[in-house]
């Protein structure tokens, strides 16, 4: 063997011995499982956005979304283990908690509520006392949605009786349900229903619950108490990633919202597009960090299940949420 031959094998085992060393020091990255509320769209901008720009491998994190359906309750996959994180309404993490699932709210994607009820501009339906004597779209008869739950928390919030008006179940989730006549006053999302409308150049009034004083979050971003108490790195490092990832998408809403159709390749590009910009005020309210969640805000939730009925005795609020995580995220 020529001294050139050793030369050459010394070196390539000394690479071989740096790149094992390089190696051992860069852990495998952390499997993290999220079940999203929905099917997805662009209201789930943010965790795209941190998946495409790299923020979840910058935490050494491989991240699943899982999309939602009918007969997927976020709470019960992240309870039993199937999900690490999850998306919710804050009234039905409340209610879950109240019944004993052990999930811990740790940010909200919606400072504001998307909830609006719709009308037709020319309808003279511009405030809830305007409804009385009109047809009102709702959701369920058991009134156990948010949506539902809203509305009837706002109609007692003015005063208006219930038994004034006609309840109408929505059949249509359109804004067609008003220009066919089935009805005066819709239930929806301020960037789904309002939305397609101003693009198809229907003009409608648009009635926010958060105007009146019921205050709910949507979206809210949550997990279990054993990842806050056992695993509070992983859930660290999830958050830091997400809300970069928001802030990165209210600054770039055409190109996260091209992003959606990436994992759902069915999805209208320009209404996708138009919805992130509805959504952004809802995100981004500038009064607070994206994500930071308000006592205030869980406190009206609260109170608004208990009269209700929906809640049989209050939740220990200082256990159900934290904002540590978003603000170690900042």
């Amino acid at each position: 063997m020529t001294h050139k031959t050793i030369a050459v094998l010394v070196l390539l085992a000394i690479v071989g011995s740096l790149l094992a060393a390089c190696g051992a020091g860069r852990p495998e990255p952390t499997a993290v499982t999220v079940q999203l509320s929905w099917l997805h769209t662009v209201e789930f901008a943010g965790f795209y956005a941190a998946v495409a720009q790299g923020y979840y491998a910058e935490e050494n994190l491989d991240v699943t979304l899982l999309p939602g359906a009918y007969d997927i309750m976020p709470w019960v996959e992240v309870s039993e283990g199937r999900a690490d994180f999850g998306i919710a309404g804050g009234d039905s993490l409340l209610i879950a908690r109240a019944s004993g699932f052990p999930v811990r709210a740790i940010g909200t994607i919606f400072r504001i509520n998307p909830v609006a009820f719709m009308t037709l501009a020319d309808s003279g339906i511009a405030r809830p006392e305007d409804m009385v004597g009109r047809r009102v779209g709702i959701i369920s008869p058991a009134w156990d949605n948010t949506n539902d739950i809203q509305l009837r928390a706002m109609l007692q919030r003015v005063g208006v009786d219930e038994s004034s008006m006609d309840f109408v179940l929505i059949e249509d989730y359109s804004y067609g349900s008003l220009t066919s006549g089935a009805m005066d006053v819709y239930s929806g999302f301020v960037q789904n229903e309002p939305v397609q409308a101003q693009m198809d150049g229907v003009d409608v009034n648009l009635i926010f619950p958060s105007d009146y004083g019921v205050l709910f979050y949507a979206n809210v971003i949550f997990t279990r108490d054993d990842m806050v108490a056992e695993r509070a790195d992983v859930v660290e490092r999830f958050m830091r990633a997400t809300l970069r990832g928001y802030r990165y998408a209210v600054e770039h809403p055409d190109e996260v919202s091209a992003l959606a159709l990436q994992y759902d390749n069915t999805l209208d590009l320009a209404f996708q597009q138009a919805s992130m910009l509805a959504e952004i005020p809802l995100i981004d309210t500038g009064d607070a960090p994206i994500g930071w969640m308000d006592e205030e805000v869980w406190q009206s939730t609260q109170t608004v299940l208990l009269q209700q009925g929906l809640l049989a005795a209050p939740v220990d609020l200082m256990t159900f949420y934290t904002n540590r995580f978003v603000e170690t995220a900042q």
